[in-house]
């Protein structure tokens, strides 16, 4: 589930810079989008800016028309305000919700917000920034708010001694890391061929073509030290320590077949965590991925009958799911390409 937010009574000449922090928190705490009541394109294109440099699928549109929206929204609307019930309590009735609009109010708020609302909720009962409400009403609906998106062209790497911001490598930096860790020349050509049907698919699906690119291009650095599976685990440690956008190093990491679930990765003796690709870029690399034997094209067959003859079939099922999912989005059989 990922709210969207309504943000009601914004005041052009008063509200621009609150506005867009409700509009910015709501994007880092997980919601899809917001939609502000009357028009401001300057709070617009900051958020868009943010979306499109820091990644992310999230949207902002404008209306004239507050109430009709919250009147036609096709499941529970939340209004946040100090009058309400307590978020404590109503919490866990939201949290099943598929469809649910937050109303944040910044004049005076209408009587009718409170009566088209289901539910009138108050974070907390003492006045404070509706920016913090909001930001504590989304934390307590999505625990995995903290994981940030890394479709962006840029990425904020943790680091308490300075500020580091990511880039993703060009194909030149790409070449050189294979260079320095001494990658196979047909490994080499291996990344290149896939690389190439990559950009194309994510150019036509408007993903990030260099962050998916990048990934494509690195996807097998691991051989360069193993020959095994693990090679997708090594692969990521050896990208992220060349200072890699963590996008790029989440391709690498679960580029195999169509990703490897926790439970199978435990298994295998890999690194803890899961393996799945969990971005469209991600998910379009291993797809790809999967229809080349070295750098020439292979039927998908080829590739799900040897996971078979390994004795892996729910493997072989993901790598099947993977490519319908590509294909319907492309809206023809990623294999024509």
């Amino acid at each position: 589930m990922k709210p969207h937010v309504l943000r009601i009574g914004h005041r052009l000449e008063r509200d621009k810079r609150v506005t867009t922090h409700v509009a910015l928190t709501a994007r880092a705490f997980g919601a899809s989008g917001l939609t502000l009541h009357r028009p401001d394109s300057r709070v617009v294109a900051t958020v868009e800016d943010v979306v499109q440099r820091f990644g992310g699928d999230f949207s902002i549109s404008t209306t004239t028309h507050p109430r009709v929206v919250a009147r036609d929204w096709c499941g529970k609307v939340v209004h946040l305000t100090m009058f309400g019930t307590p978020l404590a309590e109503v919490a866990p009735l939201l949290r099943n919700e598929r469809e649910l609009l937050v109303i944040v109010g910044a004049e005076r708020v209408p009587r009718w917000v409170f009566d088209v609302a289901d539910f009138n909720v108050a974070v907390g009962s003492q006045p404070h920034s509706e920016v913090a409400a909001l930001a504590i009403l989304l934390a307590e609906l999505n625990p995995r708010w903290a994981q940030p998106p890394l479709d962006g062209d840029l990425q904020i790497i943790p680091n308490v001694e300075r500020r580091r911001l990511a880039a993703i490598p060009s194909e030149d930096e790409c070449l050189a890391l294979h260079r320095s860790v001494g990658l196979p020349a047909p490994l080499v050509a291996h990344c290149r061929a896939v690389a190439g049907m990559v950009a194309g698919v994510t150019d036509t699906l408007g993903a990030n073509v260099a962050l998916a690119t990048a990934g494509a291009l690195l996807h097998d650095i691991g051989r360069s030290r193993v020959t095994g599976i693990e090679h997708c685990a090594v692969g990521a440690v050896i990208a992220a320590e060349a200072g890699f956008h963590p996008g790029v190093v989440h391709i690498v990491r679960a580029h195999v077949g169509a990703g490897i679930p926790q439970r199978e990765a435990r298994a295998l003796r890999l690194p803890p965590g899961d393996y799945l690709p969990r971005t469209l870029e991600a998910r379009v690399v291993a797809a790809c991925d999967n229809l080349f034997a070295g750098n020439h094209r292979r039927p998908l067959a080829d590739c799900t009958e040897w996971l078979q003859s390994q004795g892996l079939e729910a493997a072989a099922r993901r790598v099947t799911r993977l490519h319908r999912w590509v294909s319907r989005r492309l809206g023809h059989d990623l294999a024509e390409l």
